[in-house]
């Protein structure tokens, strides 16, 4: 007795046609809408906060809250002042790349440092060093 190979060929082209639509389906390509605008102060704000001896973590209380993580500040470093170097600023699209020239007051004296930020706005404001 001789059995056809159609109908198994048939179920493995079905389930393969199957595994690519949920692959399709199920990839999160999405992106997230940039507020230019929205990035910039949130980076001021920010930076003012620090100025101002504020922690990170109050910055969850501000409307909108601000997620910010960066090691500097949260290990107690002193910043006394900053500048935003808008003319330096770069967009992925989802993400604004915002370079910040950055004093700080240290034991020895003062130190400066720039550091691009990484800022989102959607779904949350997030500002993250690169």
């Amino acid at each position: 007795m001789r059995r056809s190979r159609l109908p198994v060929s048939g179920a493995i082209l079905g389930l393969f046609m199957l595994l690519g639509l949920m692959v399709g389906c199920g990839s999160s390509g999405r992106s997230y809408a940039l507020n230019q605008e929205l990035a910039r102060s949130s980076v001021q704000t920010a930076m003012q906060a620090w100025v101002d001896g504020k922690s990170p973590k109050d910055l969850k209380e501000f409307k909108p809250a601000i997620i910010i993580g960066d090691t500097g500040w949260e290990k107690g470093k002193k910043l006394v002042s900053f500048e935003i170097l808008t003319n330096e600023e770069t967009s992925d699209g989802s993400n604004l790349h915002i370079r910040v020239k950055r004093k700080f007051s240290d034991e020895g004296g003062g130190s400066e440092s720039k550091v691009i930020y990484i800022v989102g706005t959607t779904p949350v404001i997030t500002i993250f060093p690169q």
